[in-house]
């Protein structure tokens, strides 16, 4: 069976997200050096608030997984250009890439509009992503993980566009267009600071391979299909995505279709 004709894309990304990864890596070791060090001074937990340099560290993680995105959603319209029956409709308005490409700022407004354009297809619709949130997110006590929050279509592209204005924040120091305060993507301090915490920078990651996949999945219905299934990588086990995907519904559309899969 010939291999998926999107699969390139989709190889692609671990290493796309190659920087956030490592950068996410350095805040976990970190934190457990930080646990050893409390609990060797006294404390029986080894639990308490990181150090200020943590919080840039996260911030650098979603910065990262955010131009991760950005190089997917290109590669991802370009391979898929091919496809098109209809040489009218992919006539774009704008070049898929380079400093004139649509998704230089890739908020969910502008990823759909390049799809659109090229291809007659909204990804937004097809979005349902799964996170980690704090207690302290989705109702009242600490800011330890502890639930999680599924958003779907629009609620997943407000997170998504959440994500991406932290990115705008942390480059351009633009209070102004601060995000609003979202459940397993960023908090918002009582003075309006920005505050991540390390399931933010996790989520980042997590978001960005949900998001993707149901991207490549939803195009591929819309041009290709029929197409012959996708596979699992070793690429994408060393790039933790067992752990980034575990109980997302975008698990289950691989445990369904997908080849060598590891569920």
């Amino acid at each position: 069976m010939p291999p998926h004709p999107l699969q390139e894309s989709v190889d692609s990304l671990p290493e796309y997200l190659t920087d956030a990864r490592r950068l996410y890596e350095i805040v976990e070791q970190q934190l457990a050096d930080l646990a050893v060090a409390r609990r060797a001074a006294g404390n029986p937990t080894g639990g308490g608030q990181p150090p200020a340099t943590h919080k840039s560290l996260n911030r650098a993680v979603v910065v990262a997984s955010v131009g991760a995105l950005e190089a997917f959603c290109e590669d991802l319209a370009i391979r898929a250009l091919p496809f098109v029956q209809d040489a009218s409709v992919s006539k774009g308005w704008f070049p898929i890439e380079g400093d004139k490409g649509m998704v230089q700022t890739p908020n969910s407004e502008h990823i759909a509009k390049m799809f659109w354009v090229y291809f007659r297809y909204d990804p937004r619709l097809d979005w349902d992503v799964l996170i980690t949130t704090a207690w302290s997110e989705v109702g009242t006590g600490t800011n330890w993980r502890g639930t999680t929050k599924r958003y779907q279509g629009s609620e997943a592209a407000k997170a998504l566009d959440a994500m991406v204005k932290v990115r705008h924040g942390f480059a351009h120091q633009d209070r102004s267009n601060a995000p609003p305060s979202t459940a397993g993507i960023v908090s918002l301090t009582p003075s309006g600071n920005l505050s991540l915490h390390s399931h933010h920078a996790f989520n980042s990651m997590s978001l960005v391979v949900q998001a993707a996949i149901q991207m490549t999945h939803g195009l591929t219905n819309h041009l290709i299909c029929p197409a012959g299934p996708m596979r699992w990588k070793k690429a994408m086990t060393a790039a933790d995505w067992e752990r980034l995907l575990r109980d997302t519904p975008v698990a289950s559309d691989i445990t369904a279709s997908w080849t060598h899969h590891p569920w």
